[in-house]
């Protein structure tokens, strides 16, 4: 389908990814809510925000098993539950950071136009199309500055 849409629009493609589709003037959203694809023009943007989620169930697992360690480590009857309660907790806390996920919303005028959710990498890379799309810099004219724009991008959605 952006295929299609792109085709008639007639402009290369600066981005692409499960998010969206990014050309010099327009951005081809899947949408989160009705998986429908929106087409918003790269002028009348007004703001560009992430949202990032994270598998709560994960985190509290996690820190219960810790809770669970530091109780066996004071307890006298522990016998060596310590260490499997604290491998269990990390890991599951390890695996909260692994699944995190982010959408991008695009604030248009008053209307909000919110992506499909994704990995961290694809809405660090979406943003940084975005604001270079903004900017008028295409990737091919500047190499040095789009990957920096995606290093810095990513680790803003890392914090």
């Amino acid at each position: 389908m952006p295929s299609t849409i792109l085709s008639s629009l007639g402009e290369p493609v600066l981005h692409s990814n499960s998010l969206a589709t990014v050309t010099c003037n327009w951005i081809v959203v899947r949408e989160a809510s009705s998986g429908k694809q929106s087409i918003v023009s790269i002028d009348s943007i007004a703001a560009v925000k992430t949202f990032k989620t994270t598998k709560i169930l994960y985190v509290a697992c996690g820190l219960g098993c810790l809770v669970m360690s530091i109780a066996t480590m004071c307890s006298k009857q522990a016998d060596g539950a310590t260490f499997p309660f604290s491998a269990i907790g990390l890991t599951l806390l390890g695996g909260a950071q692994l699944t995190r996920q982010a959408s991008v919303a695009i604030q248009v005028d008053s209307d909000i136009v919110q992506t499909a959710y994704g990995n961290l990498r694809e809405a660090a890379t979406l943003m940084a199309a975005i604001r270079s799309a903004q900017q008028g810099w295409r990737h091919a004219d500047q190499p040095g500055y789009t990957l920096y724009a995606w290093i810095r991008a990513y680790i803003a959605l890392l914090v």
